[in-house]
């Protein structure tokens, strides 16, 4: 479910991007990134289909408990908080169900040939079904209020720009006030030319106030963004709000903030009980599962790049070859107007080259943002060891806050602006596929 939007970036710049991201999930603080001179390589762990994220031992973390603190008090949210408490609220008990799950699944057979039978298999869909439940609920936040209020002000000026065209379409066979008969100028299916034109203008001044809006509201977006982590300018913000991949960044921005935000406070609670060891098992292994939505949102976003979008993106580049071998032989064959035939081949040659520029993207985001999640699996193989011996453990507020310090890592993101869009075709044709693969969604 995880992008930012560019046709062709520098590779080091991009690099440097994703790999500050999933620096979330890799809990490796002191790791910089320089946007001109960025290497990053991931260790060659081999990625578990198993959603309890099974991984060999010599894979594991060390946890460090004597690790300092790398939040503040002040970051720590509390209850009180409206928004934070109805989410924590809302998500703790998809967060119980799915420990529940995770707790029986090493002792289920790998599949059962009794029917209504529980097996791996069944509790795997199970949890992921879960998983999805709590990702949603995490989602929760300012910046996608903003979000939707951005994609609504979009709306009401396309709405508005359709408005304006119907009402010069009805222009055309009105009559002015003067010339109506007295049933038309009552007829509220009839209009004047002039208030036709009245229409048009209060058309126009929508717009104008939406576009207002529009720079006010991105503003505040690119604001709640820098407030978890996420350092971007006027031109990033357009980045991510552009691409398919976009509103998958923003979201895995938001869900890894709310999934550290609930760490702390399971970590409040932990200590708060005194360190009961069913209470400390119980929160620690909602950490678990909290880990386990960081490993499964980022497998969505790779899955979602690879199976839906770049086929659809080649599906494109199919069509427009094929609109062009045929302008081609109906000019051959003199059955039609050259000049328009020879616009639509240059047509089709745009979307043919667009497709090729995002295709490029968005396979370098997902092999990123997959090598990223390599580095996940470790943290989620540390997390289940430590679940499993937790009852030996007298200091598990402490390994939480570790897990936080992972969490706490998704710092000063820096989003690249599209500057290969000063080609207003190419920007317009890739606006329009964005459309087309949202809608697949």
């Amino acid at each position: 479910m995880c992008g930012i939007a560019t046709l062709k970036i520098d590779n080091k710049h991009l690099i440097a991007l994703l790999i500050a991201f999933a620096m979330g999930c890799s809990g490796k603080e002191d790791t910089q990134t320089d946007n001109t001179n960025s290497a990053v390589e991931s260790p060659p762990v081999v990625v578990s289909n198993d959603p309890i994220g099974n991984v060999a031992p010599d894979d594991l973390i060390p946890i460090n408990e004597g690790d300092s603190n790398p939040l503040d008090a002040a970051n720590t949210p509390f209850v009180g908080d409206d928004r934070f408490g109805e989410m924590f609220d809302e998500v703790i008990p998809i967060l119980e169900e799915t420990r529940g799950l995770v707790d029986q699944h090493s002792d289920l057979p790998d599949r059962s040939r009794l029917p209504f039978t529980e097996d791996k298999q069944s509790n795997s869909a199970a949890i992921n079904e879960l998983l999805d439940a709590a990702i949603v609920v995490l989602s929760n936040s300012e910046v996608t209020d903003y979000r939707q209020q951005i994609r609504d002000a979009n709306e009401a000026i396309s709405v508005a720009h359709a408005n304006i065209s119907d009402y010069r379409r009805q222009r055309v066979s009105a009559r002015w006030a003067r010339d109506q008969s007295q049933i038309d100028k009552v007829n509220p299916f009839e209009l004047s030319k002039e208030a036709i034109d009245e229409q048009i203008e209060k058309e126009q001044k929508e717009i104008e106030s939406q576009k207002q809006l529009l720079g006010q509201l991105k503003k505040k977006f690119a604001e709640e963004l820098t407030s978890i982590g996420v350092v971007v300018d006027e031109d990033a913000v357009e980045s991510l709000l552009s691409s398919v991949s976009g509103d998958d960044i923003v979201s895995m921005a938001v869900v890894f903030e709310n999934i550290k935000n609930v760490t702390a406070q399971l970590q409040d609670l932990t200590q708060q009980s005194g360190e009961a060891l069913d209470v400390s098992k119980r929160y620690y292994g909602m950490y678990v599962v909290m880990v386990h939505v960081m490993d499964r949102i980022q497998k969505s976003f790779v899955r979602d790049v690879r199976e839906k979008h770049i086929p659809r993106l080649k599906e494109f580049s199919k069509k427009a070859d094929e609109n062009i071998a045929q302008a081609r032989s109906i000019i051959e064959l003199k059955g039609g107007d050259p000049i328009l035939l020879a616009a639509n081949i240059e047509s089709n040659k745009l979307t043919q080259a667009t497709a090729v520029l995002y295709i490029d993207y968005l396979q370098r985001n997902a092999a990123l943002i997959e090598a990223e999640n390599r580095r996940a699996q470790k943290n989620l193989a540390t997390a289940m060891n430590t679940y499993n011996t937790v009852k030996l453990s007298s200091d598990v507020a402490s390994l939480m806050k570790t897990g936080r310090r992972d969490f706490d890592a998704l710092m000063k993101l820096q989003i690249p602006p599209l500057r290969e869009f000063s080609n207003e075709s190419i920007k317009r044709e890739f606006e329009r596929m964005t459309i087309e693969l949202r809608s697949e969604r």
